[in-house]
């Protein structure tokens, strides 16, 4: 049998399946959406570029190789919603959503909760004075999120209840001028400019509920209107709100990625319609031009990206929320968000049980890599800025497994067949690697077109200094190993096959 080269070009391009170019080509992820925008008469969102907003002139920009190679990311849900804290599901009653859960009158439900907690004459709004945000240190985020070993994270700037994390021109609903009257994206961005960490920003296009967006806001016992603290009233929600708050996170944040949310239809989902009038645009595609030109044209150029959400012509990768019962290998990029436990915020009524285990996590992180995804895993700050132990638990577990095993994660491809069972592939530049989502025992019979012959050699990551004994069989390659995992009980293990 020839030898093989175990190597990420020379091993695609030997299997035929996703070969060195076609799978480099596949991963750009420039599959666009259906839906398109039209553009304005007079755009408020220019700037000079290569690129106009257009579905023929972004569907040049492809999702950047740092993106590709990054494989893990942190999700922060962060705002006043942390305030009250409760959720019951993900179906519109996380506690991100409390302000638009409280006004469905479901019985053991959010709209109970708060009635029962805080009264019928206490608005949501009244919850922005108690975000105070006073233990908040972004380093110490930072260096979280590092040792977590993640490579990029994405902070919410604005959410679905409006208010916003950082200072504006378009309204005062802002943590600069109320709540903790700080700049708390500004301080997370300073913060992560020394670290070799990606920043992404988040954007809720949509609101639940905003005077300008014909949803005024109104009490859900009284049904009276309230009014919508920090408002500016404006004629264009589109033009004068989320185009001004945009171009103000680009200009004054420079992200790596925006992240975009809350673009949905005029829905009505239990209390009265949210999010958008059926009849306006965001105009997403001036969004994408704007930004990719402001990085195009900057003095030192970077490579950017956004996901599928704006409403636009384009997309960069592709948004798959919340939990699966599977995923399927995928050429074009893609990236699973998912929470902790229920609730995308922080929630003190957290269901145990739905909350994801350590090993639990990594198994989603070699499953998502191995096709061809990134891992996008969400954490719930506090409202005076801590993060609780349980989370912050659950990174530092991640981190401690990729610090052994992260060469078979981060810059890899994925191979043309993405499982056998409780297998997984990736490969690498130097090897072919192996991921178990579980231990095997002291056998593990791999299927025989796995690149391994007589000139390979297998490594047990985690358990370095010896080689593993192996022999092929009719059936397979039959794998040794040793009596106990080296990542300990219920974590994946790796093995790295490279040529000697």
């Amino acid at each position: 049998m020839p030898g093989y080269d175990v190597t990420r070009r020379g091993f695609l391009h030997r299997t035929g399946a996703i070969s060195a170019g076609a799978a480099l080509a596949s991963l750009a992820g420039r599959q666009t959406a259906s839906a398109s925008t039209a553009a304005s008469a007079t755009p408020l969102l220019q700037a000079p570029g290569p690129y106009v907003a257009t579905r023929e002139s972004l569907a040049a920009h492809t999702a950047p190789q740092w993106f590709r190679d990054a494989k893990f990311g942190i999700f922060i849900h962060w705002g006043v919603y942390a305030v009250p804290a409760w959720g019951v599901d993900v179906a519109y009653h996380g506690a991100e959503w409390y302000s638009y859960a409280m006004h469905i009158s479901a019985p053991d439900q959010t709209y109970q909760h708060h009635l029962q907690t805080y009264g019928a004459d206490f608005d949501y709004d009244r919850f922005i004075p108690r975000f105070r945000a006073e233990r908040y240190d972004a380093r110490a985020w930072i260096e979280l999120i590092e040792r977590a070993g993640a490579r990029y994270f994405v902070l919410t700037s604005k959410h679905h209840d409006g208010f916003q994390l950082f200072p504006n021109s378009a309204s005062d609903r802002n943590s600069v001028v109320m709540g903790p009257r700080r700049d708390l994206v500004g301080e997370l961005f300073h913060a992560a400019r020394t670290s070799h960490l990606k920043r992404g920003i988040y954007h809720s296009l949509g609101e639940f509920f905003n005077p300008a967006l014909q949803t005024p806001p109104w009490n859900p016992y009284t049904k009276a209107p309230i009014p919508y603290v920090g408002y500016k009233p404006v004629q264009n929600y589109v033009d004068e709100y989320l185009h001004v708050m945009l171009r103000t996170l680009v200009e004054a944040y420079d992200p790596d990625l925006l992240w975009a949310d809350g673009e949905h239809w005029h829905a009505d989902l239990g209390a009265g319609p949210a999010f958008k009038p059926k009849d306006m645009d965001w105009r997403g595609d001036e969004i994408l031009a704007y930004y990719y030109n402001q990085a195009t044209t900057r003095p030192h150029p970077k490579e950017v990206l956004v996901n599928d959400r704006f409403e636009a012509s384009h997309r960069d990768y592709a948004t798959l929320e919340g939990d699966k019962s599977s995923y399927a290998l995928r050429a074009d990029k893609w990236e699973a968000c998912l929470t902790l436990g229920r609730s995308w915020g922080y929630d003190t009524n957290e269901d145990p049980a739905s909350i994801k285990s350590s090993p639990q996590i990594v198994r989603l992180l070699v499953d998502i890599v191995s096709k061809n995804g990134n891992l996008l895993l969400n954490i719930g700050p506090k409202a005076d800025g801590t993060i609780a132990p349980w989370q912050s638990e659950r990174l530092l577990a991640v981190g401690a497994w990729l610090d052994r095993n992260g060469s078979a994660i981060y810059d890899t491809v994925p191979w043309s067949r993405a499982a056998d069972g409780d297998l997984r592939y990736t490969v690498s530049d130097r090897s072919f690697n192996v991921l178990g989502l579980n231990w095997p025992g002291a056998l593990l019979t791999v299927p025989a077109d796995l690149p391994v012959d007589a000139h390979s050699q297998i490594r047990l990551l985690g358990a370095e200094g010896h080689k593993i004994p192996f022999r092929r069989t009719g059936s397979g390659v039959d794998i040794e190993l040793p009596d106990r995992n080296p990542n300990g009980d219920d974590y994946p293990f790796v093995l790295r096959i490279t040529n000697s």
